[in-house]
């Protein structure tokens, strides 16, 4: 199988048959398009196109192996053009060269009076568009390969975005909740194992599931779910909290813990720490292939802003983690008045089968 983005460092047997099949298709092409243009014969054209190729390879290979690399991809259009224009030029000059004393003079049998001519143009325009075609080749192949360059990046920074959402939320998320249980565990509270259960189960899918690139929806509710379980064990009865969720969220995947950071930020700024009933509600929906997200949460009247420097680097992190995976696929508007309220949208076109 020949991949158009594939490069080589030295002149392989593939690489040669590549260049072999391209040019001999180009004579084939010329030859039959002339021999029945001319009523003439096939190997006629041929061996003179083989003829012509003596000047046309080594000006194509100067163009797509210097010209391009070096000035076209570099972006200096000027210096490419002028180099470009002079060559083609000397081109088209050696090729009626050829035409006046071997073509016209053995073959054809024909007489020129007078060796300049605006047939020299014809030449150079001629040799231009036989060199436009593997050079609009050698940049479709760089731009094949930027693309390749660019996605994996983005998705190195894409896992160095989830690793450090991952050491943000577990310590303290974890410390808080192993003391709730040690509290529980004091009292024979028989809440105990549930929360140990439900614990194991967030740790399972934030170190094993999560390195994946997608992961399916029901995965991530039920982490949400086992989130909010936990705190609200954490909170009691200051805490009136509500998470609805509607829609086939079946055969769905999304980007893992991305929409944790938007709940940890609800209950880090707008619940209380003392006794003062705080209140947060969160709503998810699917029709078709869009979700929709909405957390609401009450406002503390000491907190500053949630969406302010001085709240952590968390909304920004999950943000720049929507630019990567949802570009121009997502709507996220956060705003902050008598509550503070998230609303996300997002188009999932990704597919079970693109997961990892």
């Amino acid at each position: 199988m020949i991949l158009i983005e594939k490069t080589y460092t030295s002149w392989t047997w593939e690489r040669i048959s590549r260049h072999i099949v391209y040019w001999g298709a180009w004579l084939l092409f010329y030859a039959i398009i002339n021999s029945t243009y001319n009523d003439d014969s096939l190997w006629k054209w041929a061996k003179l196109e083989l003829l012509v190729m003596t000047i046309k390879l080594p000006i194509t290979y100067f163009v797509i192996y210097y010209l391009v690399p070096y000035f076209l991809i570099r972006k200096k259009y000027l210096s490419f053009f002028i180099l470009f224009l002079i060559t083609v030029c000397f081109a088209g000059l050696l090729l009626w060269a050829l035409d006046v004393y071997y073509v016209y003079v053995y073959i054809v049998v024909w007489e020129v009076k007078t060796f300049w001519s605006t047939k020299i143009i014809y030449k150079a325009l001629d040799l231009a568009y036989i060199v436009s075609l593997p050079s609009a080749y050698k940049l479709l192949q760089y731009q094949i390969r930027q693309e390749h360059i660019t996605r994996e990046i983005a998705e190195q920074k894409l896992g160095a975005e989830l690793k450090l959402l991952k050491s943000q939320l577990q310590p303290h998320f974890l410390f808080n909740t192993l003391n709730n249980l040690y509290g529980l565990v004091l009292t024979h509270d028989d809440r105990a194992p549930q929360v140990l259960l439900q614990l194991s189960e967030m740790m399972s899918y934030m170190l094993y599931e999560c390195d994946a690139r997608f992961v399916t929806l029901k995965k991530e509710i039920t982490n949400l779910q086992n989130y909010i379980a936990l705190e609200k064990i954490r909170y009691g009865k200051r805490l009136d909290i509500s998470f609805e969720t509607a829609g086939d969220i079946s055969n769905q995947v999304i980007a893992p813990l991305l929409l944790i950071p938007f709940v940890e930020n609800a209950f880090k700024h707008g619940v209380a720490p003392h006794e003062h009933t705080s209140w947060v509600r969160i709503n998810l929906w699917v029709e078709g292939k869009v979700l929709q997200f909405m957390i609401e949460n009450s406002v503390l009247d000491e907190s500053p802003p949630q969406n302010s420097p001085n709240c952590g680097i968390g909304l920004k992190n999950v943000s720049k983690r929507l630019e990567l995976v949802y570009p121009q696929k997502h709507q996220l508007d956060i705003r902050q008045e008598d509550s503070f309220l998230v609303q996300l949208k997002i188009q999932l076109s990704h597919e079970m089968s693109d997961r990892g």
